[in-house]
């Protein structure tokens, strides 16, 4: 009873003081810059606004969203062409000499391209400029991240390979929901992405309710079954279920579908759908994220005590007590790093600060 109190005021505070209707962030050129896809091909579903879709949000991995916004909003519009710009993708790779560029399975085996500090270079054609060391610098992450758009392209955009991937699961399968799940695996075996930026990739594209309007796989697609667990959501999972229980992706994606159903949805809008696991987590989500809270002017920032909406063993703004002396001193960081560390299966890790802060 406790642990479906706890969801559902949160899911309650969610949308009462943290939901607004408005432009989706990767939208918005003012959170995103550049990488900001334009709404109107967005809601079509253009290939194009697609492949510029699933690489901005592939971006989001390992870092807070807060960092990564700046980096997204600091880069040029040039930049952003050489990684989630499709056309320029496509052309990179019809005019690179390089041999391993003809096809996925060779790309994604023998592309060898690394970062050792600030030189980006490769085994294969030392040297030599390629679109894939400029994304990889662009992206200054991983060593191997620049190869991320060149996967995608060659594994899911060729040839129009994302309407045909779309026809083939909508003809295979009849239940949308399940149709959802398949596209996430397909998505998942790109170069460097997972199952969690693709369940965000897929439910972005066919959940109403998350961007209005912008679902151009709604119906066919229902991404409301879909869940999302990164660091905040395991910790918000960990937290209300019972002690012991299994540390997987598996295991806290089920717990929030066995929240969802025991939560209606229209209780607090009229036009949600009554049974959203995707929408749930979206709101333990955003409840536990203290980065994107402050970044949005969250008041409960500022207040010396929780408010009347407030869970306390999971606000990330409640002053908990103080360990009792003698106790044993786990950090938060330490804490989190063992407790998150299996959320991401595909993805490089929990998204920590140097403070400890979940983001």
């Amino acid at each position: 009873m406790r642990v479906r109190k706890e969801t559902k005021s949160i899911v309650r505070w969610y949308f009462d003081h943290a939901r607004i209707d408005q432009v989706p962030f990767y939208c918005d050129p003012t959170r995103v810059g550049a990488f900001a896809v334009e709404p109107d091909e967005l809601a079509v579903g253009t290939d194009a606004a697609i492949f510029q879709l699933f690489v901005t949000l592939s971006m989001y991995q390992a870092l807070r969203d807060v960092v990564i916004m700046r980096q997204q909003q600091s880069l040029p519009r040039a930049a952003m062409l050489v990684v989630a710009n499709a056309a320029f993708v496509k052309r990179s790779i019809a005019r690179h000499g390089c041999p391993v560029v003809r096809s996925v399975d060779a790309f994604e085996e023998g592309c060898n391209v690394a970062k050792v500090g600030a030189l980006v270079d490769c085994g294969k054609c030392p040297g030599i400029a390629c679109h894939v060391k400029d994304a990889t610098i662009i992206f200054n992450r991983m060593g191997d991240m620049g190869k991320l758009p060149t996967s995608a392209w060659l594994r899911l955009w060729k040839d129009g390979g994302v309407r045909e991937v779309l026809a083939e699961v909508c003809r295979d399968e009849a239940s949308p929901t399940r149709r959802a799940a398949l596209l996430v695996e397909r998505f998942a075996c790109v170069y460097r992405v997972g199952r969690k930026l693709a369940t965000m990739l897929v439910s972005a594209l066919s959940t109403p309710a998350l961007a209005p309007g912008l679902t151009p796989w709604f119906p066919d697609i229902d991404g409301n079954d879909l869940v999302v667990v990164d660091t905040n959501v395991a910790r918000a999972v960990d937290a209300l279920r019972k002690p012991g229980a299994a540390r997987t992706y598996d295991a806290r994606e089920r717990w929030v579908r066995e929240q969802a159903v025991l939560i209606d949805l229209r209780l607090f809008r009229a036009n949600l759908p009554a049974y959203s696991p995707r929408l749930v987590q979206e709101a333990l989500y955003v409840f536990c994220s203290k980065s994107n809270r402050l970044a949005r002017g969250d008041t409960c920032a500022r207040r010396e005590a929780s408010c009347p909406a407030c869970v306390p063993t999971l606000c990330p703004f409640v002053s908990h007590k103080p360990r009792l002396a003698g106790a044993p001193h786990r950090s938060p960081r330490s804490r989190d790093r063992r407790g998150a560390a299996s959320v991401a299966e595909g993805d490089s890790g929990p998204a920590i600060d140097l403070e400890g802060n979940l983001s």
